[in-house]
């Protein structure tokens, strides 16, 4: 059951948003010597390096890296502690263990407990599984993940370089390959005390981060601008002060307190060089300026994003009358990398307006891909990619909190969603869907895609749905054909279908024209109508 828990519950602080690590079940603090809160001392921020073992999805992988993830260090005023916080890259629980300083090397002791579960009560039995966490040791596998040793006495030693410059883990080893890894590891306590829970990094070294995140003067005033991308777009704020920009909320994913400082230049350009966003989890970004390369128009343009390490910059047009700046040929990335690229938010040729909100009518959305999936998930099943851009079609930006969506089927009513087949819908039936709305789980964040719990449609449309400036505006609907039509040679469908196409037949070859609930045959396809 202890395995099953990691992977299954929800997680504190682990990096959900790039689905690499494990899962955590909530941390439960009762055990008073997990040290939660941050220590008092000066903080040192790093970059680490090395090699990692983790199971993400299931299977053990011994060859994974620590690059792009980031420690905290506390030295306490005497010189003579340290703590480190979340000293294993895979398992970012916030905790922080202690080690002894003592010359240039800092002594963890292991048996130190970084995570405590106590699992919650079943109402209905009045049972609970057994709590459990997680603590150091030195891990030593030797061949396979069943055959390793286990040492929970002694200590984990980091080796100071410099002035707290550079920490080095020492006693690690990796024969990748062969699977002979030794390194710092998690095992679990109490009742499986001593189990591996195949979290491990080795030969680690972290390296100080000078960079530190932007700061806007005190009582700077900020004014509401969108950033928009393509079709997408949201808010943030903007101060000019001086010859200098300053913008926050630029990385609504992950960074929305986040500031980014631009300086203008004698022809009236805003340059934004490459500096950090913060931390998110257990990653530090940055934001930076990278060349992009259009591959198609799917999703409003999809892109290639290459970096050049010697130009991390990113140089805005600004016009004094709109006061709206532009980069019409670069995108500005959100990275969690500072010289390569890796897991990031973009944003190619970016438009900062101020905002002012009017009535419009939206542009046109789009279902842009229709997949049926009953036969593969044995169930009424489809999946859609749709397109709901954020601005009207007079190109002004919408606030998206007022934008929805409706979705159409085949007799041109909308289709609803129920509250019984999509959990945390606001209402028992939705016809209107929220832009910004997503449970995680069939509706997807911002309107990229969604699942639809029936199948064999001939044709999905979608209408957007705008209520700024005090008034109620629709865009015309625009329809799909699923791919299973395409590919039999109906393309283009729209308002009006061929009767080949619309045709349809009972399992004795009699052709239906209004199907009711049962199993039918289109275009040599079987198809279920619920």
């Amino acid at each position: 059951m202890k395995k099953k828990l990691l992977f299954t519950l929800s997680l504190l602080l682990g990096i959900t948003a790039f689905a690499q690590q494990r899962i955590l079940a909530p941390m439960k603090a009762s055990k008073s010597d997990i040290i939660l809160t941050q220590p008092e001392g000066d903080l040192h921020t790093y970059m680490r390096t090395g090699g990692c073992v983790d199971a993400p999805y299931g299977g053990i992988q011994y060859d994974l890296t620590q690059d792009g993830a980031f420690a905290r260090v506390v030295v306490s005023p005497d010189g003579r502690t340290a703590y480190f916080q979340n000293i294993i890259s895979r398992a970012a629980t916030g905790a922080w263990v202690k080690g002894n300083v003592e010359g240039d090397k800092v002594k963890i002791p292991y048996g130190q407990v970084v995570y405590w579960f106590d699992a919650p009560v079943n109402p209905s039995t009045g049972q609970s599984e057994e709590p459990y966490g997680l603590k150091l040791a030195e891990v030593d596998v030797k061949g396979s993940h069943t055959n390793y040793t286990v040492k929970t006495t002694g200590n984990a030693v980091f080796r100071i370089e410099g002035d707290w410059e550079r920490l080095v883990l020492e006693g690690t080893s990796a024969d990748v390959p062969n699977k002979n890894v030794k390194g710092l590891g998690l095992v679990y306590t109490d009742k499986y005390d001593g189990e591996w829970a195949y979290y491990m990094d080795y030969e680690t070294v972290y390296t100080e981060v000078a960079d530190r995140p932007v700061t806007p003067p005190d009582g700077v005033v900020t004014e509401r601008y969108s950033i928009t991308h393509g079709i997408y777009g949201h808010f943030v704020d903007v101060a000019f002060v001086r010859d200098a920009v300053y913008i926050k909320g630029i990385s609504d994913e992950y960074l929305p307190d986040a500031w980014i400082k631009g300086t203008f230049d004698e022809d009236n350009k805003i340059h934004f060089p490459r500096q950090m966003a913060g931390s998110y989890q257990v990653y530090l970004f940055y934001f930076m300026g990278v060349d992009i390369d259009k591959i198609d128009d799917y999703y409003g343009g999809t892109y290639t994003y290459t970096l050049n390490p010697e130009d991390t910059e990113i140089v805005f047009e600004y016009d004094p009358e709109t006061r709206c700046f532009w980069n019409n040929d670069r995108a500005l990335i959100v990275n969690n990398m500072r010289d390569s690229i890796d897991r990031f938010q973009r944003f190619p040729k970016p438009v900062f307006r101020p905002y002012v909100e009017r009535p419009g009518t939206p542009s046109a959305p789009a279902v842009l891909e229709i997949n049926d999936f009953y036969w593969e998930y044995g169930g009424n099943l489809s999946t859609l990619a749709i397109s709901v851009p954020v601005t009207d079609e007079e190109g002004n930006f919408m606030d998206p909190s007022k934008l929805f969506y409706s979705l159409y089927v085949d007799d041109d009513e909308p289709y609803l969603l129920y509250k019984d087949e999509y959990e945390g819908l606001p209402f028992d039936e939705v016809e209107e869907i929220p832009y910004l709305y997503t449970n995680d789980r069939s509706i997807f964040p911002k309107s990229l895609g969604m699942y639809i719990y029936q199948n064999g449609f001939e044709r999905m449309g979608i209408k957007s749905i705008y209520y700024g400036g005090g008034e109620r505006h629709e865009s015309g609907i625009y329809y799909c054909v699923p791919k299973s039509l395409q590919d039999d040679g109906v393309e283009g469908l729209a308002e009006e279908k061929s009767q080949d196409a619309k045709s349809v037949y009972d399992l004795s070859g009699r052709q239906i024209v209004q199907p009711k609930r049962g199993l039918y045959i289109r275009n040599g396809k079987k198809f279920i109508v619920k």
